[in-house]
């Protein structure tokens, strides 16, 4: 069984759906991880978000922060990946552009 599949993944997928406001969000990603999980979660985000805007590895690195292990690792996702990261980036752009 894919350990994705679990009960207790299912149940946090569902509890993360649940979440209504970014106050709730921030609230209960504070509990649930540490600071610097948070912190390496939204820089993943950051670089997914850069490597779909061409930038390169280099510009990246520079404007993030990320180290070139974790830009290649967040680049493998992005190229080979589930279509995550690009299926929220394009969410959160339209609603950027409302």
């Amino acid at each position: 069984m894919s350990p994705l599949k679990t009960r207790q993944a299912k149940e946090l997928f569902r509890a993360i759906l649940a979440l209504e406001t970014e106050e709730d969000c921030s609230a209960f990603l504070e509990d649930l991880c540490t600071v610097n999980e948070i912190i390496e979660m939204s820089q993943r985000l950051d670089v997914a978000k850069n490597l779909l805007e061409k930038k390169t590895f280099n510009q990246i690195g520079k404007e993030t922060g990320a180290s070139s292990a974790t830009i290649s690792r967040v680049n493998k996702c992005v190229l080979y990946g589930g279509g995550g990261y690009q299926r929220i980036l394009s969410r959160l752009a339209k609603e950027e552009e409302k």
